[in-house]
């Protein structure tokens, strides 16, 4: 069935997306868990890319270099990120980041908690659903 209101409903999923991103900052906040949206976003990235520099990051999530150059330097700070050296072979390649294991296991953690909290909210979801769901949003991240 088609909606008569193309414009409002992207509209309506605009705010949704929004309220999303704010509830769950709210959510890491209120569950005390050890890293906040930005924190859980490069640990993730970097867990998920091995051999990425700053610059990937920076590249990946359209950020200044000098954004992601101060977030690193501030999970390296916490023992959360280590850098590597370059490939000798590689001049001018950019020191690789990876997760330490405390990096690994608050990333879990977070990942736990925010997982948690996902399993409650669509505890009152038919299986199908949550399909569906996750279908929506895999679909609607893809790359374009």
């Amino acid at each position: 069935m088609a909606h008569p209101d193309r414009a409002a409903d992207i509209r309506q999923a605009y705010e949704q997306i929004q309220q999303l991103s704010r509830r769950i900052t709210d959510r890491s906040r209120r569950l005390g868990e050890p890293l906040t949206f930005v924190e859980h976003s490069l640990l993730r990235f970097i867990a998920a890319t091995p051999g990425t520099r700053a610059i990937d990051i920076a590249a990946a999530f359209s950020l200044n270099r000098s954004t992601v150059s101060r977030q690193v330097a501030s999970l390296a700070g916490m023992g959360l990120v280590t850098e590597l050296e370059h490939d000798a072979g590689v001049p001018g390649r950019g020191r690789i980041l990876a997760l330490t294991g405390e990096g690994e296991a608050k990333l879990a953690l977070a990942a736990q908690a925010q997982q948690e909290s996902l399993r409650e909210r669509l505890a009152g979801w038919s299986d199908d659903e949550v399909h569906a769901f996750a279908a929506a949003l895999a679909r609607y991240n893809q790359p374009d």
